[in-house]
């Protein structure tokens, strides 16, 4: 928070921000009841949001940030934080962050320290720093559809036609798969790989990426036209940095390889589908009679019992459960878990878990965990009077708005020649609902003619667009989902309402606590300041000379 505070400044006169003065870093530059500030700590603090931030070096952010550094202080030192430090999930994002920071100073020790960049490819990046390229794209998920759409195109077809068929996306269906101009790290490194070495209106064959396969056309490449040598030294430690991190993806899977052989993990289905199945709504696990098997979870010599399996899930952050809605993505948890393992332990004979570096950032991460559940207590004590969470409802209408909600007809099939010839039956007065009950595979809505019946229109995926702009009883297809073919009739649409306040009370208030949460926090920790002795050297703080890069 920030200067409005009454606080009891010591030697008020400014000094020149660029004295270089002789300095004690463990001078005292604040003080907050018993605990003091050192000048050491402000630095490094105060370095790292400049250099992060950008913002340059003055007096009124100086005062800024070491008021938000005795701000904490007076939150973590001088309040009751029992209700935090005794919460169960607090205490699992502690040690979550205190692992990651391990497993990160690992990754960044053994992988990305020992990556180079030669002269020649940092010219060559820079280069393409200074370039915009405009192209469209098709997309495929296979290789083999990548491939039939390549040679359409060598025999003539148009582009802007196939992208119609290719896209469910109304914008890329309608523009024939123009992305606009885009520069080198903006898009897939594989993709601008390609589009960088292509001339204009040159074609690509399909290029794998990691989202399937894209074909691209390029429309026009600018160039900046005055590179001078000077500009590529000041900004040739920032180039080699986006060089080097171009090259960890492989460099990252050829050292996962190196130290976890996946040949040795074994997981057993159903013991993960037992997991699954007994996850309760709050994704603890919940105790009742297990099942034996034959193994769990196996890596090499190392066996996971089910109650380890179990009481490792119970372990993950909330943020992280909140990600298990099926057994195929618990089963990659679990993986995960595995691998974590062998690098964790990796990490600990190496010593890093020691290193001055990452105990640093362990600490920064417990400050803001800390703080983050800290606001959130204080935003939730603060009582308002219905009538200003009344007030809030009706004056932002915006948040509390149901969604459209659309009713179709579908048939899915899985044969494109099947989905074509359904579609001439329709065009040809067949009847859709006797047609969806006899063909269509997805069996619920087959059964009852294909109808689906009103539901919010995100859960068409990428079809929303698409399904809402069209009229009431406009038919869509065929159109291609993954492997299927499916073909549509739009029913009803209704159109987005406010929802009730009485439905919506509990919403409104918690966002009304978050527009007010700046002053709801300076309010508590005015209150707090009241209660302890503030006192920093503001004269010392304006004379402080930052170390040099």
């Amino acid at each position: 928070m920030c200067s409005k505070f009454t606080i009891l400044f010591v030697l008020l006169t400014f000094a020149n921000l660029n004295a270089k003065e002789n300095f004690d870093k463990n001078e005292v530059l604040a003080s907050v009841g018993k605990k003091i500030i050192t000048v050491g700590e402000f630095l490094t603090r105060y370095s790292d949001y400049i250099i992060s931030s950008g913002i340059k070096d003055n007096i009124v952010t100086r005062r800024s940030i070491l008021n938000n550094m005795i701000n904490e202080i007076l939150l973590y030192d001088y309040d009751n934080n029992s209700s935090i430090f005794n919460n169960p999930e607090y205490k699992r994002e502690l040690e979550w962050a205190r692992k990651q920071t391990i497993l990160a100073f690992l990754k960044d020790q053994e992988i990305y320290a020992k990556l180079t960049a030669t002269d020649a490819e940092l010219r060559d990046a820079f280069f393409k720093t200074n370039m915009k390229i405009s192209a469209r794209h098709l997309f495929a998920e296979t290789e083999e559809e990548a491939e039939n759409l390549y040679q359409l195109l060598q025999t003539g077809a148009d582009f802007n036609q196939l992208a119609k068929q290719v896209f469910t996306d109304s914008t890329l269906q309608n523009n024939g798969g123009y992305l606009g101009f885009f520069t080198w790290g903006d898009m897939d490194p594989a993709f601008e790989d390609a589009a960088f070495n292509m001339k204009e209106g040159e074609i690509s064959k399909p290029i794998k990426t990691k989202f399937g396969y894209s074909i691209i056309k390029v429309e026009k490449k600018v160039a900046n036209p005055i590179i001078t040598e000077d500009e590529f030294l000041r900004k040739k430690k920032h180039v080699e940095r986006i060089v080097k991190m171009r090259k960890m993806g492989y460099e990252e899977e050829k050292f996962l390889n190196k130290v976890f052989d996946s040949r040795k993990l074994k997981i057993n289905d159903d013991a993960i589908n037992f997991i699954f199945e007994n996850l309760s709504s709050v994704n603890q696990i919940e105790k009742k009679q297990s099942p034996k098997f034959p193994f769990v979870v196996k890596y090499g010599n190392k066996n996971y019992s089910l109650t380890e399996i179990q009481q490792r899930i119970n372990e993950l952050p909330a943020f992280h459960k909140r990600k298990i809605t099926s057994p195929q993505n618990l089963k990659a948890i679990v993986k995960g878990l595995v691998l974590q393992d062998v690098l964790y332990s990796l990490a600990i004979k190496k010593g890093y878990d020691k290193n001055p570096q990452v105990e640093k950032t362990i600490s920064n991460y417990n400050n803001n965990i800390f703080l983050r559940y800290k606001r959130e207590e204080i935003a939730n004590a603060k009582i308002f009077p219905d009538s200003l969470i009344h007030k809030f409802y009706t004056d932002n209408p915006q948040y509390f708005m149901n969604e459209n909600e659309i009713n179709i007809q579908e048939i899915i099939v899985n044969r494109k020649e099947l989905a074509d010839s359904l579609i001439n039956q329709i065009k040809s007065g067949n009847d859709f609902g006797s047609l969806a009950k006899k063909f269509s595979l997805r069996e619920w809505s087959a059964k009852n003619n294909g109808v689906i019946g009103l539901s919010e229109i995100s859960k068409f995926g990428g079809l929303k667009d698409t399904l809402w702009k069209s009229e009431i009883g406009t038919i869509l297809g065929p159109i291609k989902i993954q492997q299927m073919f499916g073909i549509f009739k739009v029913l009803e649409k209704k159109n987005a309402e406010v929802k009730k306040f009485e439905e919506v009370k509990n919403l409104a208030d918690r966002l009304l606590k978050k527009e007010k949460s700046k002053p709801i926090m300076e309010e508590y920790i005015d209150k707090l300041r009241k209660k302890t002795s503030v006192v920093w050297n503001d004269k010392l703080l304006g004379s402080l000379e930052l170390p040099k890069n």
